[in-house]
């Protein structure tokens, strides 16, 4: 009777380290899987920011882009247009002298 028992007993405390054994490893691999799915998480929602923020200095680069053909566009035309200004007075300017030799001669 006592080596049955003692059989028992063995048998009950094997089953409990078994158990035991099969709690721990349930318990780390929840918290492997934990783990990874929050950094995949944390990986996506870095990506997402770094994503965006590249997209806005895309488009703050293109709109500097844009300012500046703008601006380049209106320094020419404005040079052109004062080109002809000038040369239109000048032009009326050598006109006048000509009138004036003109009737000078006259």
């Amino acid at each position: 009777m006592i080596i049955i028992n003692i059989i028992i007993n063995i048998i009950i405390i094997i089953i409990i380290i078994i158990i035991i054994i099969i709690i721990i490893i349930i318990i780390i691999i929840i918290s492997i899987t934990i783990s990874i799915i929050i950094s995949i998480i944390i990986s996506i929602i870095i990506s997402i920011i770094i994503i965006s923020v590249i997209i806005i200095i895309i488009i703050i680069i293109i709109i500097i882009i844009i300012i500046i053909i703008i601006i380049i566009i209106i320094i020419i035309i404005s040079i052109i247009i004062i080109s002809i200004i000038i040369i239109s007075i000048i032009v009326i300017i050598i006109i006048f002298i000509n009138i004036i030799n003109i009737a000078v001669f006259l």
